[in-house]
């Protein structure tokens, strides 16, 4: 932390490590597991015989009153368990993975990223969606208007940051919303549940 940077390098730096702290960390954990989980029931489950999906996902320009994140860094975090999450919808219909910020040193940053296509299991998916990520125990919450699995859990990053972290499965969607800061939080139950429906939208 004594790298030499400018103020704003070093806010930008310090906003990149509260999110790569607890995103990277799980790579060790779903790093080995591509073959297996390419295997599982739920990304293998046949498509072509399904009815088409009649949700897609779609990133907003703004999301809780964020813009989209300009940092390459935090963009890479969003995405980084994106291909999980497509393996587990069999032939995806669509993906997102995006991160918002209003770029302050102290702002809160939310990274949303999701698949749909066809999901046999949803709870077991939401499971493995969800363990990457440095929450200690992810308990079920209210899934809202849009039925399914969802569940929420909350932890510490690698650097001391707070972290929430949500996610959702039904039988066309899965996705995971993050909630990072450098204050302690409030419950982000309510704001899980309202990115989940912006996200979610109609097909035509």
């Amino acid at each position: 932390m004594t790298t030499r940077r400018t103020p704003t390098a070093r806010a930008a730096g310090a906003t990149t490590a509260v999110l790569a702290a607890a995103l990277l960390l799980g790579a060790a954990c779903t790093s080995p597991a591509p073959g297996p989980r390419a295997a599982s029931p739920a990304s293998t489950a046949p498509t072509s015989a399904s009815a088409p999906p009649s949700r897609k996902l779609s990133a907003p320009t703004t999301l809780l009153g964020l813009p989209k994140t300009t940092s390459r860094e935090l963009y890479g975090a969003a995405v980084q368990q994106l291909e999980q999450l497509k393996r587990e919808v069999g032939q995806p219909t669509s993906a997102i993975g995006e991160a918002y910020e209003d770029g302050s040193p102290d702002g809160d940053i939310v990274f949303v990223s999701g698949a749909s296509g066809t999901i046999a299991d949803p709870a077991a998916v939401l499971d493995r969606a969800l363990r990457p990520y440095r929450i200690t125990r992810a308990t079920a919450v209210d899934a809202g208007a849009l039925g399914g699995e969802a569940r929420c859990g909350r932890g510490r990053t690698e650097d001391g940051g707070y972290l929430t972290s949500c996610g959702w499965a039904d039988g066309e969607t899965v996705g995971v919303v993050s909630f990072a800061s450098s204050k302690p939080q409030a419950d982000h139950t309510a704001d899980f549940l309202a990115v989940r429906d912006v996200v979610s939208r109609p097909v035509g």
